[in-house]
């Protein structure tokens, strides 16, 4: 199986894009995470595939991401019952705005924060509660943001303490995740307070 296909970035669309390499054109579906960061048409690019073969006779369908931990999610999000490939990376494209606030919501079982922030139905939130309850611990993604690797309680206090303050949830989050990029993993929440206060 492909592990990586790196070629020329032929076309590029929000669901799919084509790569030509040593002559073949390979058609390879992303999700929107990818299309985002990918270089314009006509230079090169790697993308780590997974290829999906049909039951059912109808060929293969090979799946393409820019990072080996977006991979890891998608088969994570697949292996679930009744996701298959085409719903993960569709859900990938939605969780991929903040993949520790996904994180934080499947771990606290926030129904309202999966449905709310990313926009999933409350069917498909609850395939992944049940799905992920062994499994999120193990998401490499984990590792790469750092608010995913803080106290979970120091975040939540740091949220409910704006939202004492008269901002709504959404502002609360947004605040939070982008000042805990820049403050000390092992921040107390009056600190993420007194900074997510200045982005806001």
């Amino acid at each position: 199986m492909f592990d990586f296909l790196r070629g020329r970035l032929e076309e590029k669309e929000t669901d799919s894009i084509v790569v030509e390499a040593q002559g073949v054109g390979y058609k390879v579906s992303i999700p929107l995470s990818t299309y985002e960061k990918l270089p314009p048409e006509g230079t090169e690019v790697k993308i780590y595939t997974w290829m999906s073969s049909s039951l059912y006779g109808k060929g293969s369908a090979l799946y393409g991401f820019l990072t080996p931990e977006e991979r890891e999610v998608f088969l994570i999000l697949r292996s679930i019952s009744k996701i298959g490939a085409k719903g993960a990376l569709e859900i990938l494209s939605k969780i991929s705005k903040s993949f520790s606030e996904f994180r934080r919501a499947v771990i606290a079982r926030d129904m309202q924060g999966l449905t709310g922030i990313f926009a999933l139905t409350k069917k498909t939130a609850e395939k992944l509660l049940i799905g992920l309850r062994d499994k999120i611990e193990v998401l490499s993604f984990a590792g790469k943001e750092k608010l995913a690797a803080r106290n979970e309680q120091e975040i939540a206090d740091a949220i409910s303490g704006l939202v004492a303050l008269g901002y709504r949830l959404t502002q609360a989050k947004e605040a939070v995740n982008s000042v805990c990029e820049t403050v000390g993993e092992d921040a107390r929440a009056e600190e993420i307070i007194k900074q997510a206060l200045r982005y806001l």
